[in-house]
């Protein structure tokens, strides 16, 4: 992995829609470039009810891949994050993780990014390409509702009543970048019984009120690297400071 004096004074965190071609189990993709000042000093909170496949180079150039299971808890990081990591959101574990010749494309782009993010399509593409390829296991089937309760705190780790909580505040973050809708019409719209309902959970999830998260938010922005009309109506969040 190159020093991070190579990296871009900026972070960015990228957060797109799949590829059409994609199975549903897949949530969203997502890249992550910082130099420690986004992730920096143990500011700001980290967990997903989803499963977190990423993707970072390794000392030797190649790709360093993991599958995180859902966690419960928001924590703080314990330490600024140098580097890159671009990855996928998924609802379910999938059958198998990318093959060595997919990682090392991966690998390739992400070295590219590190020092420019005028690749930036590129390295999207390869991961259009990934989610294009992911498979997972045939749905179950109908379970009575106390077993599905045990299910989903085995898979998840939190009662079903969490687990939409947390479904509903990210829905809610996704629409923050919206400057024009009203913060009491998008807690409407996310399924909160007001304004206040949706800022308690802000606080929860994010350690922030709503209106700070909404300041750190950049409603499709697009630079020199984003100017690819494919991208345009799958971009969901871009997040820096």
């Amino acid at each position: 992995m190159l020093s991070s004096s190579n990296l871009m004074a900026v972070p960015l965190y990228l957060e797109l829609a799949p590829p059409e071609e994609a199975a549903t189990e897949i949530d969203h993709l997502f890249v992550f470039r910082d130099t420690g000042v986004l992730s920096g000093g143990g500011r700001g909170r980290f967990a997903t009810d989803l499963f977190t496949l990423s993707v970072t180079r390794d000392h030797s150039g190649g790709a360093r891949v993991s599958l995180a299971p859902p966690r419960s808890g928001f924590t703080p990081r314990p330490r600024p994050f140098h580097g890159v990591v671009a990855g996928l959101r998924l609802s379910s574990r999938p059958k198998h993780l990318p093959d060595s010749k997919g990682l090392d494309m991966l690998a390739a782009e992400l070295a590219r990014v590190q020092i420019g993010d005028g690749d930036l399509p590129a390295l999207i593409a390869v991961l259009d390409g990934l989610a294009k390829g992911m498979g997972f296991a045939a749905p179950p089937g109908a379970y009575s509702d106390r077993t599905e309760r045990r299910k989903v705190r085995a898979e998840t780790g939190v009662s079903r009543r969490r687990l939409a909580a947390s479904r509903r505040f990210r829905q809610a973050l996704g629409q923050l970048a919206s400057q024009s809708l009203p913060l009491s019409d998008l807690a409407l719209d996310a399924g909160y019984c007001d304004q206040s309902h949706m800022s308690v959970a802000c606080r929860v999830f994010a350690g922030k009120p709503p209106g700070a998260l909404r300041a750190q938010s950049v409603p499709r922005r697009f630079d020199l690297s984003l100017q690819d009309t494919r991208l345009k109506d799958r971009l969901r969040l871009v997040i820096d400071e």
